[in-house]
């Protein structure tokens, strides 16, 4: 088997901050754009992580934290990620670098042979003077799929606090690795214009990214057809990237106000992070992975909200996602927690609803802080920010966390005292006479319970939680990861077999259903039947019909959905250095300068060989988006409105490309 090896260089400190800022060499970039996949014979297989520490002599207690946070992390990848393999076992060769990113790897390390399809060498330090949790980046690529398979994460535990850890500090150090091994999987912005077909092995017939006023838009199809759809806005042309917060986040990260709290966003906030089918597209759209069964986190943030949200965000119009009195306390947009609006670095001059560090309902470690206080709150999974406050005492506040159930039908009731109030149908709720104060119910009660996506007991530190449902580390199985299993898991549950219809994954003892999106298959890699709004190509599902699924009149969002102005959100004041956001806590900080020199493990300020000339890459991401949609015999194109005229214009185009 044969790799590519990329270098790159460092650059230091700036304004007396250490920022790592690692970038494709010049010599690396030119081989890397000569290189050509081979795919054709390869078979799509579960991607295999195996970790190393590079040395042995790191603190033991340290260790055993990172195995178990590197054990949940790659267990969800290995869970959910397809690759073509191109060789049963790696080894460092000696025409490797002797370091990457300045660190050393040993002739012990260079000597062995893994059995993974990609390794992640691991460096530990503990130091007060730097600014970062964690960074990492792609080293070294195979040469058939052009698929990372050596990155180094380089992790600092002084920020990890061992000695203070809580379930949400630990559940924050298992997002941070899950963000920065997405980066050392290929997400660096120096790599998109490489990024492929997946199922030709060809390059996209388009520019895979532009740059407009030196912000870089991400326009390869999947994640092109799934913001169209997101945003209820056929007219996009991309996925903008954050343009701020230095070479440390800026154009390999999503632009907050678009996507606020999705985990490839550049910085840490109070609160979980959702990974979504934007990050899953983007997956898909490198041409080094497919997707198998999964269940992404739902995104509500700017969700059919139109090209006025998708373009300008809060200058855009009156929308909920922002706020604009500046301090006005509220519930968050996800009412997840008590929050004040204020603006963060990346948020620009837009101002949202900010969660309190020690307000964050869904953190169970809160209720040690609030027991001396009179109010009757709960914290927890099952905890929601309500408008009201209720207790025994004459004692009030305009907003609290209080505990509530959805029933099989989604009707949502809170509980307080352990009694049940129905709050489905109701504007508030009666309390009793024993009780002061009142609790208004949320205007969207339904809505709320159809999107609940919280995992019981933060997974028991054993496990990731996406879209409620724990992915639990290798031995451990339940809804909340707390039982130990040594057999098959599926579901939550232990089982000495997998079920019907599901295939084994034995590398991590899971049992996998059929492919993302796919509604019938004949194994974990082979879809015989889509999804509505999704079409087969190359065994997999493909989301470039996505679009007639639209209700909504598109040519009226797209120019009328909303018209009264909130706050200017020129991203080019947002920063990623998080230390004046007064209402995150030291760790959230901590984790949030993580990603910013995480980040700049792959960011590059430099455009020139992944970006074009704007107009042309507006005009030809345009065809790009649909074009793989007929690229197969699998694919079919009904087109049922008239609204989606331009769809198949470009389809015609496509069909004449093809």
């Amino acid at each position: 088997m044969f790799s590519f090896i990329f270098s790159f260089l460092m650059l230091a400190c700036i304004d007396a901050e250490s920022l790592l800022n690692y970038k494709l060499s010049e010599g690396s970039k030119r081989k890397l754009e000569e290189s050509k996949p081979n795919i054709t014979s390869l078979t799509w297989e579960p991607l295999r992580i195996h970790y190393e520490f590079l040395d042995n002599t790191y603190d033991p207690a340290s260790v055993k934290f990172l195995q178990t946070v590197l054990g949940i992390t790659t267990t969800f990848f290995q869970k959910h990620l397809l690759i073509r393999r191109s060789s049963q076992k790696i080894t460092y060769q000696s025409s490797y670098p002797k370091s990457i990113f300045g660190f050393t790897i040993s002739n012990e390390l260079k000597q062995k042979e893994y059995d993974a399809d990609l390794v992640l060498f691991i460096n530990v330090e503990n130091s007060d003077s730097e600014t970062y949790l964690a960074y990492c980046g792609p080293a070294v690529y195979d040469e058939l799929t052009l698929r990372p398979i050596f990155a180094l994460v380089s992790w600092n535990i002084y920020y990890s606090k061992l000695s203070e850890m809580t379930d949400s500090l630990f559940e924050n150090n298992v997002e941070t690795a899950v963000h920065e091994i997405i980066h050392g999987l290929g997400f660096v912005d120096d790599y998109f214009f490489r990024y492929y077909d997946s199922v030709t092995g060809e390059s996209y017939n388009t520019s895979n990214s532009y740059t407009v006023s030196k912000v870089i838009y991400l326009s390869t199809p999947r994640v092109t057809n799934f913001v169209q759809y997101h945003f209820n806005c056929t007219t996009l042309k991309g996925m903008q990237m954050e343009n701020n917060g230095g070479s440390g986040t800026q154009g390999s990260h999503f632009e907050r106000t678009l996507y606020y709290n999705e985990i490839m966003t550049g910085s840490d906030m109070t609160g979980n992070f959702l990974i979504t089918d934007f990050t899953f597209e983007l997956f898909q759209d490198t041409g080094f992975y497919r997707i198998a069964e999964y269940s992404p986190d739902k995104a509500l943030w700017g969700k059919n909200k139109g090209c006025d949200f998708a373009n300008s965000q809060c200058q855009g119009g009156t929308f909920s996602e922002f706020c604009s009195v500046d301090q006005a306390k509220s519930c968050s947009f996800y009412k997840s927690g008590v929050s004040k609006c204020m603006s963060e670095q990346l948020s620009g001059p837009c101002k949202y609803q900010y969660i309190y560090s020690n307000y964050d309902c869904r953190d169970p470690d809160n209720f040690d802080y609030w027991k001396s206080s009179s109010l009757i709150q709960h914290f927890g999974s099952d905890s929601i920010c309500i408008s009201g406050s209720v207790s025994k005492s004459k004692t009030y506040s305009d907003y609290t966390c209080i505990q509530y159930k959805c029933d099989v039908s989604n009707k949502l009731s809170l509980v307080v005292d352990g009694k049940e109030f129905d709050c489905s149908e109701t504007e508030s709720i009666k309390l009793p006479e024993n009780y002061y104060g009142s609790l208004k119910c949320p205007s969207n009660p339904e809505e709320f319970c159809q999107n609940v996506d919280e995992c019981p007991n933060s997974c028991s530190s054993k496990g990731f939680c996406i879209n409620t449902e724990c992915i639990c580390m290798q031995g451990y199985s339940s809804k909340d990861c707390s039982v130990e299993c040594t057999k098959y898991r599926y579901k939550g549950s232990c089982l000495d077999k997998c079920p019907d219809s599901t295939y084994v994954n034995e590398n991590i003892k899971y049992c996998i259903g059929c492919p993302a999106n796919c509604l019938v298959c004949s194994n974990y890699n082979k879809c015989t039947s889509c999804k509505a709004g999704y079409v087969l190509r190359g065994g997999f599902c493909d989301n470039y019909k996505l679009i007639e699924l639209l209700t909504v009149n598109l040519s009226a969002s797209n120019s009328t959905s909303n018209n009264t102005n909130s706050t200017n959100t020129n991203s080019d004041t947002n920063s990623t250095n998080t230390n004046n956001n007064s209402t995150s806590n030291p760790t959230s900080n901590s984790t949030d300068t993580s990603t910013n020199s995480t980040d700049t493990t792959s960011n590059s300020t430099d455009t020139t060989s992944n970006s074009t000339d704007t107009n042309q890459a507006l005009n030809s991401t345009d065809t790009n988006q649909t074009s793989n949609s007929t690229d197969s015999e699998d694919s079919n194109i009904n087109i049922v409105t008239k609204e989606e005229l331009i769809y198949l214009i470009n389809s015609f185009l496509l069909a004449l490309y093809v």
